[in-house]
């Protein structure tokens, strides 16, 4: 894992030190350069395969044709260097099979964007030839790994091309961070983060997940394209041989990704996702030294260490915990507040720093069972679809707004994980949305209209409502012809699995230079699952139904019928204690401006406060914009 930078123009050298050291965090081993008069390039690493300084990069090929700069892992980067040398093309390129990057500078200088399919791992990079004059930025067909680009204005009235690992290298310009972009400030509200190319400034986009972008050292765009989307059609698979071809997959995937040479552990929450990763663990090699670790919490609706603590037992492993106190989380917003690359709302990211940090103590890198909910409708949206189909065939949807208002003022505040009035709420509020939103109606912090209502006039005039959830609507459509399940299937995986799930993860393993491999995100696996009839994704209301097949005579009947929690703070509980003071600040700053209309939030705070509603989703999403409004 690492991070990297790159300048166009002349001012690169100049400026090249003051950006590196905003990603010293994303790579603590060492520090790289390379320049050129059209390109500076800049780079921090974490050291995982070829922990000398042979793997420094930027690296330059043999050839000296390109240089590239490279943050991630390809584990099956060996596997590339074989196929290389039986097409001949070894020597020539002095491919050197000890550091994956060297690898993967051979196989494009070979194949060019064609190989992009075939790289199993998460990554973000970029490579230049110079004599074409043609860069390439890539990211993995997942969004693991984050990487940021626009023409931005260093202070001397010019465009000069820019792109980072970190949104907060822009919010660094000697000019100044960018203007905010409406439309990106409106669907981080609805989504707790960002997805696809938006981000909240103008001019600063991402590179989207499965996606290139081929750019020339000014920054003027030259070519794009998405080299991976979800399976078109289903197998025709009976059960039995579903579970083995599974169990074969998840046990390759595993072995890659043990691929390392520092120490590795395993994040365990006592879930059948991680649980399964445990028992494949021992069962493929018996000997290892298996070591867990679980974050759990003195809330009793938020905790899962008795879990955890099973499946270690079962497995034989060497289990560590911590138990996250709210004195801990609350100074861990500093340092998540310190850290993020861009507005991310998911509470979540609390826990899972203070996990991150816990574990990097003894490993390096963590193995997670993120993708598998994702992959598998293992959501209670999911599990909400069918009912809310079925209603709103009987119900007009004005009687739907009138139960949620019901529900809003009739049921009780409670402030405990998953509460029913917080469900009754957002069930009620997702379903006033078309099928091909509804998900994202579920999801949202803000619902669409409320956003609106919240944000600045001037911002929200410039918004056009029918955009901001396109990203939702565009990835449900894109697989129709698969049926309604899939089409949920890709929204989740499109959106929520890359701006929510793996931005947490990334953003809290690099705060503490851990990396984190999620092998149910193995391009092998997850398109055989992605290719399962709808009866071996669903069934009896549940989801996940070949990973609980494939469950039973793997893991401790006890975990089986384990509901899910997630991981998850009080956030509702905290707004009203200990991070009240915090929150007040925030809004007292907002008075002076940025991005929310001050008396809407306001509102939203007192009723909160008072227990009267709970909106802790929505002021969440408000307080983790503070940083990036008002660049703390």
């Amino acid at each position: 894992m690492c991070g990297l930078i790159g300048i166009g123009g002349e001012r690169g050298p100049e400026l090249l030190p003051r950006f590196l050291s905003d990603l010293a965090h994303r790579g603590p081993d060492d520090e790289g350069r390379w320049t050129s008069p059209e390109l500076t390039l800049g780079h921090r690493r974490l050291a995982i395969i070829g922990l000398d300084r042979g793997g420094r990069q930027p690296m330059v090929s043999p050839s000296g044709e390109s240089v590239i700069n490279f943050n991630g892992e390809i584990y099956n980067y060996l596997e590339i260097a074989d196929r290389l040398e039986k097409e001949g093309h070894g020597a020539q390129l002095g491919v050197d099979r000890r550091y994956d990057t060297a690898v993967l500078l051979a196989a494009l200088e070979t194949w060019g964007t064609a190989i992009l399919p075939d790289l199993n791992g998460m990554f973000a990079f970029a490579w230049y030839r110079p004599r074409q004059r043609r860069l390439l930025l890539v990211r993995d067909r997942w969004g693991k790994k984050p990487l940021f680009w626009g023409r931005v204005d260093l202070g001397d009235n010019s465009k000069t091309l820019v792109f980072s690992s970190e949104l907060r290298t822009f919010t660094n310009l000697p000019g100044g961070p960018p203007e905010p972009d409406p439309l990106g400030v409106a669907r981080y509200l609805v989504y707790d983060g960002m997805s696809g190319s938006t981000t909240v400034y103008n001019g600063v986009a991402k590179v989207a997940a499965a996606s290139w972008v081929e750019l020339d050292p000014d920054g003027n765009p030259l070519d794009s394209g998405r080299y991976w989307q979800v399976p078109e059609e289903a197998d025709a698979i009976n059960p039995e041989n579903a579970r083995e071809r599974f169990e074969n997959d998840l046990r390759r995937s595993f072995d890659l990704r043990l691929r390392s040479d520092v120490p590795v552990g395993l994040f365990l929450s006592g879930g059948i996702d991680s649980s399964l990763l445990a028992a494949t663990w021992r069962r493929l090699r018996p000997d290892d030294r298996v070591r867990t670790f679980t974050v759990g919490f003195d809330e009793r609706s938020y905790d899962e260490r008795s879990s955890a603590r099973l499946m270690a037992e079962a497995v034989g492993a060497e289990h560590h915990e911590i138990l996250a106190t709210g004195a801990d989380l609350e100074r861990e917003l500093d340092a998540v507040w310190n850290h993020l690359s861009e507005p991310f709302a998911d509470p979540s990211i609390l826990p899972m720093s203070l996990l991150c940090r816990f574990a990097r103590e003894k490993v390096t890198v963590a193995l997670g069972g993120d993708g598998a909910d994702e992959l598998q409708a293992g959501y209670d949206p999911f599990r909400a679809w069918r009912p809310a189909r079925l209603m709103e065939r009987v119900l007009p949807r004005a009687l739907w707004y009138q139960a949620g208002k019901l529900a809003e003022n009739v049921l009780p505040v409670n402030s405990a994980n998953m509460s029913l009035r917080f469900k009754a709420r957002h069930f009620t509020q997702g379903f006033l949305h078309p099928a091909d939103e509804r998900i994202q109606g579920w999801m949202a912090g803000f619902p669409l209209t409320q956003a609106l209502s919240v944000m600045d006039p001037d911002l929200a005039d410039a918004v056009d409502p029918e955009e901001v959830l396109a990203p939702t609507r565009n990835a449900f459509r894109a697989v129709a012809q698969r049926g309604e399940l899939l089409s949920q299937i890709n929204a989740w995986i499109q959106v929520y699995l890359e701006c929510s799930i793996l931005t947490k993860v990334d953003r809290a393993g690099m705060m503490h230079s851990l990396e984190v491999r999620a092998p149910f995100l193995d391009p092998g696996l997850a398109e055989n699952l992605l290719r399962l009839p709808d009866a071996l994704i669903f069934k009896g209301g549940k989801g996940k139904a070949l990973m609980r097949r494939s469950a039973q005579h793997l893991l401790p009947p006890e975990l089986l019928s384990k509901p899910k929690k997630g991981l998850g703070v009080p956030q509702a509980a905290w707004l009203r204690t200990i991070l009240r003071e915090r929150f007040e600040d925030c809004l007292t700053a907002n008075r002076s401006g940025g991005w929310f209309r001050h008396e809407s939030i306001d509102t939203l705070w007192r009723r909160h406060l008072a227990g009267r509603a709970d909106y802790r989703r929505g002021l969440w999403t408000f307080l983790f914009a503070h940083p990036f409004q008002h660049h703390t």
